[in-house]
């Protein structure tokens, strides 16, 4: 086992700057860690977007690092649940071993995340549809409803004020583009439930850790809205630390 830590690349989901994450990535890199965060190509960028092209923006971040022999931690949020997922394909520890390389993927935490079936979108996951919570306009940029009770139900209001400020516009085609690639069966991987969040209720949170099977994905809980990188950034770090522990022991 190396004595490098792993880099954690942290990702927060549809209409947040990667800066969303910066809480949290100061914490880990007081302990260590190199950690950086990344804007996904859908937020703020092309409407046309698709899932593919934000998984391949992912490995874009990704695959010169791990050339570089680096292990990898993705702590993922929200929708980035599911490019994060399509994106590890061919570039996770075991598979690179195989080929008699160093670094990859080794861990995966979702945080209030998408964790879906192959085969699913966000829209045909959710009843009703995205559009129940989202305005798709013409040009296919799409904008959550009620975004402070969805996102920030438990931040102060001057918080909440400087984050819907900061929100971008997300692309309506990744709402609706399905997953391909189950990448939380490839490296083990982590759930963090949020028994407040407005966005993706608690029980569809249950629900979609118990999707896989028992036992594929680990979970812990806390009681925060959909943003614990805001409300609860030393709790998030720490169960990222946990996860990234864990597949360094064992490595």
């Amino acid at each position: 086992m190396s004595a490098e830590k792993p880099t954690i690349v942290l990702i927060p989901g549809a209409w947040h700057a990667g800066s969303t994450y910066e809480p949290v990535a100061a914490l880990l890199r007081a302990q260590g860690y190199p950690a950086e965060t990344l804007t996904l190509l859908s937020a703020g960028g092309p409407p046309s977007t698709s899932v593919a092209e934000d998984a391949e923006h992912i490995r874009k971040t990704l695959v010169p690092l791990i050339e570089q022999g680096k292990e990898v931690v993705l702590a993922l949020h929200s929708y980035s649940g599911i490019p994060g997922s399509e994106c590890v394909k061919g570039i996770t520890r075991k598979e690179r071993e195989a080929q008699g390389k160093k670094g990859g993927i080794v861990s995966m935490v979702f945080v209030a995340a998408f964790l879906l079936p192959a085969g699913q979108s966000i829209d045909s996951f959710l009843p009703g549809g995205a559009r129940t919570i989202l305005k798709v306009e013409d040009d296919n940029k799409c904008y959550m409803t009620n975004p402070a009770e969805r996102f920030y139900n438990d931040l102060d209001e001057e918080t909440t004020n400087k984050h819907l400020a900061a929100l971008m516009h997300h692309a309506w085609p990744t709402m609706t583009g399905p997953l391909t690639h189950e990448g939380y069966r490839d490296v083990p991987s982590t759930y963090l439930l949020c028994e407040k969040d407005g966005a993706i209720p608690f029980e569809a949170q249950k629900i979609m850790v118990s999707l896989p099977g028992e036992g594929v994905v680990k979970t812990h809980t806390c009681a925060s809205s959909h943003s614990p990188m805001l409300s609860m950034p030393q709790l998030v770090a720490d169960v990222i630390h946990g996860a990234a522990s864990e597949v360094a022991v064992a490595a």
